[in-house]
């Protein structure tokens, strides 16, 4: 029986990615988790029935057999199959595969008498002898396609997550973690039959739930894994430090990898840990542009020009100078584009060291449950975004907040091209003789914003200019009525302050925008605002005028406002 407080840890975990995740029958979690993968076990209902692998033996079509696993494995993102000698499809691109023999053993491994860890085990077992690849992933997917009812899909890494959760039986109880077994570099019985166990129970308590069978415990199993990140359950700090670090680390070789996931839905290692602070897609009910007018106080008809230069680019940047709303701007365009179907949009912030493998796919190392040291090819932010807006219809926005502050031309790379040609595919170079092609999907847009302040606009690449609609945020004195309309306040005169000091500027790339004084309690926090925020800007802008900065000190400026 799945104990109710490890539950109680998982459904937690579950949350911090759906918040309101009740059920199975969420639609985003089914959107993500469960829609591919039933469609999938369908096929293979056809392609891998008894009868059909039977038939293909007594026909001696092998070639056939091994095609049908190819199609298969290539239908969904679970199996990395970039890198053919070796991704988890390794073992049916070798040299010295024995083709007659190989299909019959996964036959048997499939639809043999026995319980099916034994099963695998003997599988494993013939694959070992022949110096064969033998993957977790290869073996129990097709078990878990075939059988969905009784049979699931084994990651190494979240299998391991996995034991080690339901095996702490407290908060105190660390010795009990060395003792158990751990999954095994190679499929074998006794790790298969404790995952079933363990996933058999967890399934039950799900049951009141809406879970139906491994699909749904594997789906659930997976989101919690990757959202437990440096929580674990309840493990105290030095369980944790066991969950993710081997104790002998320092004394075990090394040996080096390259491989390349084919998409993000089963991640791996180096790919979790690049992603570690990803915020949750935040997915969106319909937003119109009369809401986007009542929240910003721009006009309809403005924003209305906005959207139409976004959806004909696939992109555009929101530039201004400081306070003038561009990232509050930035995030209810994307409430507007999002809203128009099942999209939905993330943010990510741009700085200095911001870089290509960050962005788009890079090299990280990752350690395998022996230890040994991998390197591994993971998924950027952009292509972990493109992964799952693919699968979406509705329009899906990336924020990219502060977009010039990172070197544009080299963490963009190769999308440089398929930001102007967004119908094109593109190679991207992945090391060796390893390409993968490329495309952005067309319901992905970008919004970006940059500060003036920070870069002039000018020095902004042209051949980024010509890619983005860039889209001007001034200071705009109504934003500032507007919010505040309902409290009734009279910001004449200091709206007349701050003109009177952009014009004392006299650069508009660093004039001061009014979201300062977007505070629901203007009156209280003005003088903190002033002294604290503008005239250290000032201080900085003006840093060889001091008589400048003098003019607009909270001394000379209070007797102009007496209304605030």
């Amino acid at each position: 029986m799945f104990p109710n407080w490890k539950l109680q840890e998982l459904l937690a975990l579950m949350r911090r990615r759906y918040p309101d995740w009740e059920s199975f029958s969420h639609p985003a979690f089914v959107a993500d988790e469960i829609t591919t993968k039933r469609a999938s076990v369908k096929k293979a209902g056809q392609m891998l029935s008894q009868s059909a692998l039977d038939d293909l033996l007594s026909q001696g079509d092998f070639d056939g057999f091994i095609d049908r696993l190819n199609r298969l494995a290539k239908d969904n993102n679970l199996l990395w199959r970039l890198a053919p000698a070796s991704g988890d499809t390794a073992v049916l691109y070798h040299p010295a595969l024995d083709t007659p023999t190989f299909c019959t053993h996964l036959r048997n491994l499939l639809y043999g008498d026995r319980p099916s860890p034994e099963r695998l085990q003997t599988f494993s077992d013939y694959l070992k002898e022949q110096d064969l690849p033998n993957k977790w992933p290869f073996a129990t997917y097709y078990l878990f396609l075939c059988h969905p009812d009784s049979d699931i899909f084994v990651k190494p890494r979240t299998a391991r997550w996995f034991l080690k959760f339901v095996w702490a039986e407290g908060p105190d109880d660390d010795a009990a973690l060395k003792t158990k077994i751990l999954i095994s570099m190679a499929p074998g019985a006794g790790s298969y039959e404790a995952v079933l166990t363990h996933a058999a129970e967890l399934r039950q308590a799900l049951a009141p739930l809406g879970a139906q069978d491994m699909v749904d415990v594997q789906s659930f199993i997976w989101v919690c894994e990757q959202e437990s990140r440096e929580q674990s359950g309840r493990l105290d700090a030095r369980g944790q430090v066991e969950l993710d670090v081997p104790l002998t680390l320092s004394a075990l070789p090394v040996a080096y990898q390259v491989t390349a996931p084919v998409a993000m839905l089963q991640e791996t290692a180096a790919s979790t840990a690049l992603s570690a602070s990803v915020p949750t897609p935040t997915t969106t009910s319909p937003h119109t542009l009369a809401d986007c007018a009542a929240e910003t106080g721009w006009p309809e008809e403005e924003l209305q020009r906005w959207v139409g230069a976004i959806q004909r680019k696939g992109q555009g940047i929101l530039y201004g100078p400081p306070g003038t709303g561009k990232t509050f701007m930035a995030q209810k365009l994307a409430q507007h584009l999002a809203g128009q179907g099942d999209g939905f949009w993330e943010l990510v912030q741009f700085h200095p060291a911001y870089t290509y493998e960050a962005f788009v796919q890079g090299i990280r190392p990752f350690t395998d449950d022996n230890g040994h040291l991998h390197y591994e090819l993971v998924h950027g932010r952009f292509r972990q975004f493109c992964v799952r807006a693919a699968q979406h219809t509705g329009p899906c926005v990336l924020i990219i907040d502060e977009i010039n502050r990172a070197n544009l031309a080299s963490v963009f790379g190769e999308l440089m091209y398929l930001l102007e040609y967004r119908h094109a595919a593109i190679e991207l170079a992945e090391g060796g003789q390893t390409t993968t092609r490329f495309s952005i999907p067309a319901n992905v847009h970008l919004i970006g914003t940059m500060n003036t302040a920070d870069r002039s606009i000018a020095l902004v690449d042209h051949a980024l200019r010509r890619r983005f609609a860039f889209i001007h945020l001034p200071p705009n004195a109504q934003t500032l009525r507007h919010y505040h309309q309902r409290a009734g306040d009279n910001l004449d005169a200091l709206i007349k302050i701050v003109e009177r000091l952009n014009r004392q500027i006299a650069d508009p790339h660093y004039a001061l925008g009014y979201a300062f004084f977007m505070h629901p309690e203007l009156s209280t926090h003005l003088e903190a605002i002033w002294r604290m925020e503008i005239e250290p800007y000032l201080e900085e802008y003006f840093f060889d005028q001091p008589d400048q900065v003098e003019m607009f000190r909270w001394s000379k400026i209070r007797k102009e406002i007496p209304g605030l």
